[in-house]
């Protein structure tokens, strides 16, 4: 279902931005639970963002959009940043001093409660886009061998309207098309070249630098 680890994500920034200690249970042990929740979330949704744009992006514009996808994840980086410098400013008073007295630990909570907090906006946002997009016209036709549906799908896209097409029985009927299903030993062959396979291990290496240098 498209929108799933948004789903995951925006629940779990949630309770991470309310979550809190008891005499039972330690709020360390339930902010590391919700942190891994949150981390399954962004996960799901890390190489699904990636992979939606260059599927529906046009040749032309592919790579500056494929560029946009990961811009805004150094982008959130520096807002992140940005947050804690304001909350810092803002609780300044109270942070200043030799020892962390009851007024510096309100501050520094509300302070991490806040980054957190302000995280669900982009979640938001994307779950909006990420309902209102059509399936994958690639996913339709070469997974689900579905030629009319992703015919119907583009020709909705291109057209500024919303959603997938919706089908009449009799047009999905009519459309009783044999289509060979994608398999391993496929896989296997394709990139068993080294004219292919060196795209895919070039592409691999990049994203493994890609992120070591953001964590």
């Amino acid at each position: 279902m498209y929108g799933a680890e948004l789903i995951v994500m925006i629940a779990a920034i949630f309770s991470l931005s309310l979550t809190g200690g008891s005499p039972a249970l330690s709020i360390t042990y339930v902010t590391i639970f919700w942190r891994v929740v949150l981390g399954i979330g962004i996960g799901g949704d890390y190489p699904t963002s990636s992979i939606i744009t260059s599927e529906l992006a046009p040749v032309r514009w592919r790579g500056a959009m494929m560029a946009a996808v990961f811009t805004n994840q150094g982008l959130g980086q520096l807002t992140a940043a940005l947050v804690s410098f304001i909350c810092i400013a803002r609780y300044k008073d109270f942070l200043q001093g030799n020892t962390c007295d009851d007024g510096c630990q309100v501050a520094l909570d509300q302070s991490w409660r806040i980054l957190y907090g302000l995280g669900i906006v982009p979640a938001i946002v994307a779950l909006y886009f990420r309902l209102t997009i059509p399936e994958s016209v690639r996913y339709t036709l070469d997974v689900k061998g579905d030629e009319l549906s992703a015919r119907a799908d583009t020709n909705r896209f291109l057209s500024g309207r919303l959603g997938s097409a919706r089908l009449t029985r009799i047009a999905r009927d009519e459309a009783d098309l044999p289509f060979p299903s994608a398999s391993f030993s496929d896989f296997i062959k394709y990139f068993g070249k080294w004219e292919t396979g060196k795209k895919l291990l070039g592409t691999a290496i990049s994203w493994a630098l890609l992120d070591v240098s953001f964590v």
